[in-house]
């Protein structure tokens, strides 16, 4: 027993190529997840979207639009997220499908801009404003 487990350990420190130190919890940090969502809606003031991931709302994060050929990084704040419906997968497994509403963040003229050009070019007014007859 004795020489496997040394000969486990010591391919697990041969893997390694860095050190690690145990910081017990005095370091906090943020980790961050990339997943895909539907685009439901959009407006200069945020977005809907839909997705099967769980997101806390009063976070920050981004939502990537794809304008002209690049990606385009929007920061945004979690405003609110539900559970919208169930969905069945092929192998029969369950996913829960969210609902979430954005804000976003930067409201730089360029951004502005930018997301009203991508609205203008890619879809049709839902709610349009009202305009004075």
């Amino acid at each position: 027993g004795g020489s496997l487990r040394l000969a486990v350990e010591k391919r697990r420190s041969e893997r390694r190529q860095y050190s690690r130190f145990l910081v017990g919890g005095r370091a906090k940090g943020r980790v961050t997840a990339v997943y895909e969502a539907s685009l439901l809606d959009l407006s200069l003031g945020g977005a809907l979207i839909e997705h099967v991931h769980i997101v806390r709302p009063g976070t920050t994060s981004h939502l990537i639009l794809r304008v002209e050929g690049r990606d385009v990084n929007l920061r945004c704040r979690i405003i609110r997220s539900m559970v919208h419906r169930v969905q069945v997968e092929s192998d029969g497994e369950r996913m829960l499908v969210y609902q979430t509403g954005l804000e976003f963040v930067d409201r730089s003229d360029a951004t502005m801009q930018m997301i009203g050009d991508y609205i203008m070019s890619t879809t049709e007014a839902i709610d349009p404003p009202l305009t004075a007859p």
